[in-house]
């Protein structure tokens, strides 16, 4: 006798998160503030505690923190609708539009 109804549901990881406009707005307004050129450790901790309050699943939030530099730059250039991708293998990207 199956108990546990949970063993013919797949642990499937997600293969998007889409970065919340309000998440986008704050990285924003703290480049605004500082700059993005002179990043330094203090700067790295408030964008990663940023991020992490938004993105909840681990692989993504890694992802953002490791390219920090690509983020802010599409940031910067006025996209406010990004989303982290990750295909079927684990490869992960940003994805602008």
């Amino acid at each position: 006798m199956i108990v546990n109804p949970e063993w013919l549901k797949p642990k499937e990881k997600p293969y998007h998160h889409q970065i919340s406009l309000g998440c986008i707005e704050e990285i924003a307004a703290y480049i605004e503030d500082n700059d993005i050129d002179d990043m330094d450790c203090d700067t790295c901790l408030i964008m990663q505690e940023i991020l992490s309050d938004e993105i909840e699943d681990e692989e993504f939030l890694n992802f953002a923190i490791e390219n920090l530099d690509e983020l802010s730059s599409y940031i910067i250039n006025g996209n406010l609708n990004i989303r982290i991708h990750r295909n079927i293998t684990g490869e992960m990207w940003f994805g602008v539009g």
